[in-house]
């Protein structure tokens, strides 16, 4: 049995599994993933036992902002086996060996979409809020039904639309805890044409300010020959308050050919709820949810904005990443963490690395950490400060691999 990285040539083995264990029909998925595979086949590493490809995942690098500071992501991804070699530990040996790789080189955290939340607690990941949509009618938009003055809003294809899209997203991220700053080769895939539109909203000078990704079909309902009306937005983002009143204005507009919007749920922004208008039902649906885990805490925590001064002494514990394993001087001055290593050095506080990724993903105070045994001796003064430093932030992990 070895671990080793795949090569371009492994692309049918691996289209293969993926299409066992995620169960599509591999040939109608081979020329698209063929295509994607030749430029991502350095993010595979596969276990191979006998010259037979068994197992692969993918390993990807992304810079994620997390409280305002970008650090480097680990993203674990399409984790598959052959079901005639799965029960022989091949899975937890190639996690083990990608934990490893990224404390070896210098990520700061990883996050990953479990099949099954215990399996990745065994390595150290933290639930994380899932990624929710909402559904309604969109009569309830029905406030919006004129634009802001001097604005403008235009459908456009996927090609035209994908300029303002990028502009409008590498502005917008700045501000999300979570979310993904995409590099070019992120960006590659998002270049893919798919079925749908843009829709932009255009401030009076003519700069764009908010877009949708969204795709219909069906016409209204009780008609036996279509299937109710449907829109379904797959990404939304807006720069002003003007610019999401005109998508919404847009939205308002398919009342008569639409009864269901399917919508994120954006945990930054504020409700939907307040902007609806008439509404009488709306439905919330869990699609997916995400877990985190700390790789390097000195990394994490360098430089990490905060709003309150103050130090504390703590003793972190990991049973996967020996480098966290020590007792580390936090300081907060001038509105950033500093971290000074300390080693062997005693300290009352103790946590674990997994009570610390709920504090600084903001899933968790430092109370709720008692629970889970994360915190053990914190006083009242070093929970207030904890909780000062890394308030309860709903975090949106905003790529999905």
């Amino acid at each position: 049995m070895k671990i080793r990285q795949t090569k371009p040539e492994d692309y049918e083995r691996i289209n293969e599994l993926n299409a066992l264990s995620y169960g599509f029909e591999k040939e109608a998925f081979a020329e698209r993933f063929k295509e994607r595979f030749e430029y991502q086949f350095d993010e595979n590493y596969c276990i191979e036992v006998d010259g037979i490809i068994t197992a692969n995942t993918r390993l990807i690098s992304f810079d994620q902002n997390v409280r305002g500071k970008i650090m480097k992501m680990g993203g674990i991804a399409m984790v598959v086996t052959d079901p005639l070699y799965r029960r022989r530990g091949y899975i937890r040996k190639i996690m083990n060996f990608l934990i490893d790789k990224m404390g070896k080189e210098n990520f700061a955290v990883s996050n990953l979409y479990p099949f099954k939340d215990s399996f990745y607690a065994a390595y150290g990941y933290v639930n994380a809020n899932p990624h929710v949509t909402i559904k309604f009618n969109p009569k309830f938009m029905v406030r919006w039904k004129k634009l802001p003055k001097g604005y403008t809003v235009e459908r456009l294809s996927p090609s035209d639309g994908f300029k303002h899209y990028k502009e409008i997203y590498n502005t917008r991220i700045k501000d999300v805890h979570g979310g993904i700053v995409r590099n070019d080769k992120r960006w590659k895939l998002w270049e893919e044409k798919w079925p749908g539109w843009f829709v932009v909203a255009f401030n009076p000078k003519g700069k764009a300010e908010g877009i949708m990704r969204y795709s219909t079909k069906g016409f209204m309902e009780g008609f036996s020959w279509s299937e109710p009306g449907k829109l379904r937005i797959n990404d939304i983002k807006f720069l002003t308050p003007q610019a999401r009143q005109s998508l919404y204005h847009y939205l308002y507009l398919y009342a008569d050919q639409v009864v269901e919007v399917t919508m994120p749920v954006v945990p930054y922004e504020s409700e939907l709820y307040s902007w609806l208008h008439g509404h009488y039902m709306t439905e919330l649906k869990a699609e997916n949810f995400w877990m985190a885990r700390i790789i390097n805490v000195k990394l994490t925590l360098d430089d990490l904005p905060v709003v309150s001064d103050g130090e504390i002494t703590v003793k972190i514990s990991d049973d996967h990443c020996p480098q966290n394993n020590q007792t580390y001087k936090i300081t907060s001055q001038k509105g950033k963490l500093s971290v000074q290593e300390l080693g062997e050095k005693s300290s009352k506080l103790e946590m674990t690395q997994e009570g610390l990724a709920a504090l600084v993903y903001g899933l968790l105070r430092s109370d709720d950490l008692e629970s889970f045994n994360w915190i053990k001796n914190a006083t009242e003064e070093e929970k207030v400060l904890l909780d000062a430093w890394f308030p309860k932030l709903p975090p949106i992990l905003s790529e999905g691999f």
